[in-house]
């Protein structure tokens, strides 16, 4: 497609910027009526623009005054667009979508999806790995296209979710009662003895791409403890403690003895998948972020001056990947510790949001498509990118800057099919959605899961089906919407979590 916009459409008063390929001068807008098409705007497009991430030039077609309600399309003499909408809920039920994802991520219990539904799986006790001791850790969330749960992204999932509906103008009712299934297995993860948490459970390898979770009957095992997964645990067990009054006590008992565990083993190796152990590793070298965060929820939630302590000798932290998790500690202390704060540590951390929403914003001011990726797009390039829009929101909240809202808004525009492949990466939205999702129950049944967003564009081709597809692209162009392309169409549940986000904070 030669013209690149938001395959679902836009609200009457947004930023409406078309992408073209180079080579037509004008543009025209079309309404859809009863009656056929009628031409509602002439225009000329803009001067070429280079975009190094796809190796090549674009021209923009800025079509923002239209603001009436209605169904158009974009024509050049080249080509013409994809119909989409412009309306005060152009977007339908994408956000219920994607929130529903988490259902049908459902570990242990039977979900009830249409042709996705399948009863309980992976119910059965799981071994903790080099012991004879068992463990019930049944119930989370598979974690992405595979069913293994591991407690780091989970923390991150958990964390996105809670602060959209703490944040949002309006919140959806069920996410508390969505993410408790969550936190009751995170909990479960936890060795009451020590405090000490699991990092993940899983079988020793993956199952066939084929396979619905109830036909994974291997055996499972609990892998061994890590400070990253403790010290995640530790902060998202004392930021739900605010979001679940009535276990409130509970939450913040496991939260202290995680961090306690934490502080009694920094010197504690990272961890690395124990031989025989295939399953996804989420390695990290670094704990200290995840100390920084814990320290900051705890600090919030309790008001205890050791915590204060741990943050003010810490090292400032910043990242909402899975591995880096430090912005979670900054936005949350700019949001709720200000009336208790260390005045330098509070102007520390506000100056490194604005530190870091500036260095997103100047990337997203180079790029023709709204993006802020520039020339990098790593396994989960869409992850980064909603997480880029997280932050400018996050920073809204704390200081009001309505380009931080209209970069978030075009962060979504790119996700939805204003990128340069024209490709919407969430499934079941927009007119060249992705079809084929690296999801075994997707895979399985022959037909992709709606409201899952795929990992995006992967520079480095980590898997066999890019390498043949994608070899020689430019960055911006590697991907494909096959089921074999873990590293570009798998999806996650902290990949939907930050998409989540955005769209609760804009109030889409």
């Amino acid at each position: 497609m030669k013209i690149k916009l938001n395959q679902l459409g836009y609200r009457p008063g947004d930023k409406k910027i078309a992408v073209l390929s180079p080579g037509d001068s004008e543009f025209e807008v079309f309404r859809q009526t009863a009656a056929g098409s009628q031409s509602v705007l002439c225009g000329k497009v803009s001067a070429p623009v280079g975009h190094a991430a796809s190796k090549g030039s674009v021209c923009l077609a800025d079509f923002t005054g239209i603001t009436e309600r209605g169904e158009y399309f974009l024509k050049t003499p080249s080509g013409e667009s994809y119909g989409f909408i412009i309306d005060e809920n152009p977007y339908g039920n994408l956000r219920r979508a994607i929130l529903e994802m988490f259902n049908y991520q459902k570990c242990g219990v039977s979900v009830n999806g249409g042709l996705w539904s399948h009863s309980a799986c992976h119910t059965g006790l799981a071994a903790i790995y080099e012991t004879e001791i068992k463990k019930d850790v049944s119930g989370g969330w598979h974690d992405a296209g595979d069913y293994g749960r591991y407690v780091v992204p989970a923390a991150k999932t958990v964390a996105d979710l809670l602060l959209a509906y703490e944040l949002s103008k309006n919140p959806d009712s069920e996410v508390l009662d969505t993410v408790w299934f969550e936190i009751e297995w995170m909990l479960k993860m936890q060795d009451e003895a020590t405090g000490a948490v699991y990092h993940k459970v899983s079988c020793k390898s993956f199952c066939a791409l084929d396979m619905m979770p109830e036909d994974e009957n291997g055996e499972l095992f609990i892998a061994p403890p890590s400070l990253n997964a403790a010290g995640d645990f530790a902060a998202v067990m004392a930021m739900a403690s605010r979001f679940y009054p009535e276990k409130k006590e509970m939450l913040l008992s496991a939260a202290k003895s995680a961090f306690l565990w934490c502080e009694s083993n920094l010197n504690m190796t990272p961890y690395k998948n124990p031989a025989g152990i295939r399953t996804g590793g989420y390695t990290d070298p670094q704990f200290q972020d995840e100390i920084f965060w814990a320290a900051a929820e705890l600090f919030i939630a309790t008001g205890d001056e050791k915590y204060h302590t741990c943050i003010k000798e810490s090292e400032i932290f910043t990242g909402l990947g899975w591995r880096d998790m430090g912005t979670y500690a900054i936005a949350e202390y700019l949001l709720h510790a200000e009336s208790i704060a260390d005045e330098k540590i509070y102007g520390q951390m506000k100056d490194t949001l604005k530190l870091l929403c500036g260095d997103i914003m100047q990337k997203y001011g180079k790029s023709p498509y709204g993006d802020s990726l520039e020339e990098t797009y790593i396994w989960g390039s869409n992850m980064v990118l909603a997480n880029n829009a997280m932050t400018l929101l996050l920073a809204n909240e704390i200081e009001r800057n309505p380009e931080y809202t209209e970069a978030a808004q075009e962060h979504m525009n790119y996700l939805l099919g204003k990128n340069a492949i024209s490709q919407s990466f969430v499934t079941g939205f927009g007119k060249k959605s992705v079809k084929n999702p690296h999801h075994r129950p997707s895979v399985a049944k022959g037909e992709a899961v709606p409201g899952m967003v795929a990992g995006g564009p992967e520079m480095h081709l980590h898997d066999s089906a890019l390498k043949e597809l994608c070899a020689g692209f430019p960055p911006a162009k590697c991907y494909a919407d096959v089921k074999e392309s873990c590293a570009s169409n798998e999806i996650a549940i902290y990949w939907n979590s930050p998409v989540y986000f955005v769209l609760a904070l804009l109030d889409l």
